[in-house]
């Protein structure tokens, strides 16, 4: 079994409701989760389950309410300097609008060569060479035809390839992916699908992906991770094929084409569920 680069234990998170009651929300509820290296992890759910909070922690952009988020190891509120920085590398980011995650104002070029010599992986004289390099790999051929454009000027297809080629400029073991294929049509999702595993095939480098597309997830992870209000339900290998959960049915079963029969008895599995949780 590989090595898990990440782990989160017992992992709660709470809001504060914006409401004069100033109620408690408890997005996440006792998560424990490896991921390991090299491995694609799908974590899946309706919207509210708790996905992107996960997602959220596990890139640190927010601390958890309680728990213990650890990478190789060591809890990520006790890295030193210089291990936060290795951590920042290894561990990168795709989101979900890859317009959004790209300035506007900057080039393709000035993008991606602002994160090599920030963290000094090319001199000046050979930025261009890298990301041209690193552009012909996810696909954007030929690269000199996209370094001058602006990210309007590109497809979302492309656009979400730029995002992972800025992503792998730092040669991560891990892309933490948050509902990558919600904005693109489907032939550009199975475009970036495929990428996502050759990049897996070829370099060894790990997925998290957040989706709701249990069909593509299907397609390319090792194992999925079924969240249902905050917590993870079931997980492994063969969840999707042989589902031991009642919500994880039920998310198979939504996938089916509307048929009154199926849609009154997946509403009644649907309450059965609800009172039991």
């Amino acid at each position: 079994m590989s090595q898990a680069i990440l782990s989160a234990r017992g992992i709660v998170q709470e809001f504060t409701a914006p409401s004069w009651r100033r109620a408690k929300i408890r997005a996440l509820d006792g998560i424990d989760l490896d991921v390991r290296e090299g491995e694609t992890l799908a974590i899946v759910g309706e919207s509210g389950s708790g996905k992107s909070s996960l997602a959220r922690l596990l890139l640190a952009l927010a601390k958890p309410s309680a728990g213990i988020i650890a990478y190789r190891g060591t809890p990520i509120s006790a890295l030193s300097r210089t291990q936060r920085r290795i951590y920042r590398r290894d561990v990168q980011a795709v989101f979900q609008d890859p317009a959004a995650s790209l300035n506007p104002r900057m080039q393709v070029m000035q993008t991606l060569s602002y994160v090599l010599l920030e963290h000094r992986l090319a001199t000046p004289a050979t930025v261009r060479g890298v990301i041209e390099a690193q552009l012909e790999a996810v696909g954007l051929s030929p690269a000199a035809g996209f370094l001058t454009r602006y990210p309007h000027q590109l497809s979302g297809g492309q656009q979400q390839r730029i995002a992972i080629a800025r992503a792998l400029l730092l040669q991560p073991r891990l892309i933490i992916a948050d509902e990558p294929l919600s904005s693109l049509d489907v032939s550009v999702q199975a475009q970036v699908l495929a990428l996502m595993a050759d990049l897996q095939a070829r370099l060894g480098i790990g997925f998290v992906v957040i989706s709701h597309d249990l069909g593509a997830m299907e397609a390319i992870a090792d194992r999925v991770a079924v969240m249902y209000r905050g917590r993870i339900v079931e997980a492994g290998p063969d969840v999707l094929k042989h589902p031991q959960h009642a919500y994880t049915q039920t998310l198979l079963d939504a996938r089916l084409i509307p048929d009154p029969r199926r849609a009154r008895a997946r509403a009644a599995a649907e309450e059965s569920l609800q009172r039991s949780s």
